[in-house]
């Protein structure tokens, strides 16, 4: 692929999902589109490229194209020191700050769910922490760009090689025993809801106590960055809750936030 031809395919998908490939990148986005050119029978970068933006049958294809571009690397509670914070701090305190409401309602995203193992960790841990748990309304929304990843999560069906890791007591609780996994309960599924987001676009949700957006941000420029946490700030209630990657960080991103640590994990909570 030329440097031209590069520019082209970086510009493309940026405006359409905002993910910034680097100059390093060319090896890895060229191998990505090569995949879905022998899939469609076309051998040049330039006719994929017309065939994507000036075919109408190239929209469906670029939505395979994005899909296929993501990476789409999970595990069950994943950054465990993360999910201390969840159960031994925010869950607390969010209980404590909504005793006293009529309707107990604690509402969630998870933005950039994957194949679900963060969304059902979330679920899970809800389910561990929360006393007379049934009195609460709890919806975790979990979405993403993929939707092959959004069809898997859905269906709630983990390989033994994807719950490595998870306590015995857990999988007896909450997954059921198949021949070549487990699989989700309904206990555990009713909580969650999956569906299709773009996070380049505003979704319009507020209200939310909790945010986890995972290793995410290091697909976007600086100013991707920026405005999808401004987004994000926005759907968050005061005092409530982000879940960012290990490797990302919200300062000289956004000043509503401050950084909180507690036992080797970070969260940031809304502060303005």
């Amino acid at each position: 692929m030329t440097t031209e031809e590069f520019k082209l395919f970086r510009a493309l998908i940026y405006d359409i999902c905002g993910i910034d490939f680097q100059p390093d990148k060319n090896f890895l986005l060229a191998n990505r589109l090569r995949k879905r050119m022998e899939q469609c029978g076309i051998s040049s970068y330039k006719d994929y490229y017309q065939y994507l933006t000036i075919n109408s049958a190239g929209r469906d294809e670029l939505a395979t194209l994005v899909d296929s571009i993501t990476i789409n690397e999970t595990s069950f509670f994943r950054n465990q020191p993360q999910f201390d914070i969840l159960s031994s701090m925010v869950i607390p305190e969010l209980l404590t700050k909504k005793k006293n409401d009529v309707n107990k309602q604690l509402r969630i995203w998870s933005a950039g769910c994957s194949s679900g193992q963060e969304p059902y960790s979330i679920a899970m841990t809800l389910l561990e922490n929360i006393p007379f748990v049934d009195r609460w309304d709890i919806k975790i929304l979990a979405s993403d760009i993929s939707l092959r990843m959004l069809e898997i999560a859905s269906e709630g069906f983990y390989s033994l090689m994807q719950i490595k890791g998870i306590p015995q007591d857990y999988l007896d609780r909450y997954f059921t025993k198949n021949k070549d996994g487990y699989t989700i309960k309904d206990r555990v599924k009713k909580l969650v809801t999956f569906d299709y987001h773009n996070l380049k676009h505003n979704s319009g949700l507020r209200e939310f106590d909790i945010i986890f957006c995972r290793n995410v941000m290091i697909y976007f420029d600086q100013e991707g960055c920026k405005q999808l946490v401004e987004r994000f700030a926005n759907s968050l209630i005061l005092g409530g809750y982000i879940f960012i990657g290990h490797a990302e960080t919200l300062k000289g991103i956004n000043d509503r936030f401050k950084m909180v640590y507690v036992n080797n994990g970070i969260v940031y909570r809304r502060e303005k």
